[in-house]
Order: structure tokens, then sequence, then C-alpha cells
């Protein structure tokens, strides 16, 4: 069981990469499709790295809730992005900008732990209260919280970047399919919510569909990307039901 300590300081740790991960991520959206001939971003102010801009009050209490949120959507007129490639590009690269945050985050660990020498094997985010430790926990929580976007952005749900550039590519070739799914959406969503937020305190944590989307992503890139055969231990993203088990 989570207390409510543990809890706030989970989400103090995981804020900053959350909000940078975020920014970037809507950033990009507006990036590609104003390259795609979109004006639109740039006329409602979303070319900009001000997170005022970009983060979204329902996206973050998701992310208080649940460990996984959403930035405020940029917005894009269809007359411009007409054919289902830039489309596909504009939504793609949302995903694939975790993954550079990610990247960013990697590096910095990898040059912090050189530099510090601390063992992440051994090394427990919330008992550490040195400069070091707590600037190591927030750049460990910032590659964990964009690998899990990275995950979460990428699902074939709609309203997610995974799906809209698959419908973008392949609506086409079976619309039905498409509109089907988009039919019956908000029993998907309810299917999704109750297979990732039931499951942890029923079980007592034993079984954690967002752990295993997040943390073992998240450990398998740190142990092949940043410090090879060292396993770090990460205190996992915010979920109010933590609480409950």
């Amino acid at each position: 069981m989570t207390n409510p300590g543990t809890y706030l300081a989970i989400i103090l740790y995981t804020l900053p990469g959350f909000v940078f991960g975020s920014v970037i991520h809507e950033l990009s959206h507006a990036a590609v499709a104003l390259r795609c001939g979109d004006p639109t971003p740039r006329r409602d102010g979303r070319m900009t790295l001000d997170p005022r801009r970009n983060l979204d009050p329902f996206g973050c209490l998701a992310l208080l809730i649940a460990g996984v949120g959403w930035g405020r959507p940029v917005p894009l007129d269809p007359r411009y992005l007409r054919t289902g490639r830039q489309r596909a590009q504009v939504a793609a690269v949302g995903p694939l900008a975790h993954l550079v945050v990610a990247a960013i985050f990697a590096v910095a660990l990898r040059v912090e732990l050189q530099g510090s020498g601390i063992d992440a094997s051994g090394f427990d985010i919330l008992a550490q209260f040195t400069l070091q430790g707590v600037i190591l926990g927030v750049l460990l929580q910032g590659f964990l919280v964009n690998i899990a976007l990275f995950v979460f952005n990428a699902l074939p749900l709609p309203g997610l970047d995974g799906y809209a550039a698959l419908r973008a590519l392949l609506f086409g070739a079976g619309p039905r399919v498409f509109l089907s799914i988009e039919q019956y959406r908000y029993a998907i969503y309810a299917l999704a919510a109750l297979a990732i937020l039931l499951p942890p305190p029923l079980t007592h944590g034993a079984v954690d569909l967002a752990s295993a989307m997040s943390d073992g992503p998240a450990t398998l890139a740190f142990e092949h990307l940043i410090e090879p055969g060292m396993h770090p231990v990460f205190i996992g993203l915010p979920n109010v039901f933590h609480l409950l088990s």
C-alpha cells in the first residue's frame, strides 16, 4: 500500500519529466503540421515552449490519478492536411517526441551516474535527500514517464496518436472497421480503464498493466542503453488506486 506521503513524492518527482515531455509532444505536432502546410498552430500561438499553452488541466489530473496524462491538443485544419500521409506524420510525431525526450533524460542520467558514482541498482529515490540524489530521482522519473507516454500515445485507441496515424493511412482500405471502433469508443475507454485501474488494488499489486507498460520498457531500455547490466529501481508512476491496495 502506498501512503499519502509516498504518493505525493512520486508526483513531485514525476512532474518535471511529464511537463517537459508534454510540451515537446505538442510542439512537435504543431511544427510538423506547419511544415505540411497548416498555419493553424502558428495562428493559435502553439509554436511555443510555454507550458501554459501546451498543458491540459484534465491531462494533468489524469496523470495524478492514473499515472498517464496528455497535453492540450494542437488545433489542425483538415483543409491543409489533405493526404493521409500528412495526417499520419502529424499524429506519429507525438509518440516519437517522447522517445526523443526520453533519450535526453537517458544522456543526462548517464552523465549523472558517471559523475556521482551512485549505484543505480540499489538507489531508492524516496530515501535520498541529497542534492545529487534528488537530481538522479528526477532524471529517473523523467526517463520513466516519457517511455510510458510513448507507449500510451502509440496505442491504437481512438483519440490517441497511434490510432490517428493508423486511421490516416488505412481508412480507405477498411472504413467500416474504424467507424465501428469510433462508434463504441466510450465502451472501449471503459474497458481499458478497468483493465488498468482495477487489477492493482484487487490483486495487491500482483497484476499491474500500467506498471508493465511503463516500468518494463523503461527498465529494459535502461539496462541496454544507459548502464548495461544495471537494474534500476523505478518507483513507478502516480496511481491513486495504489492508496487502496
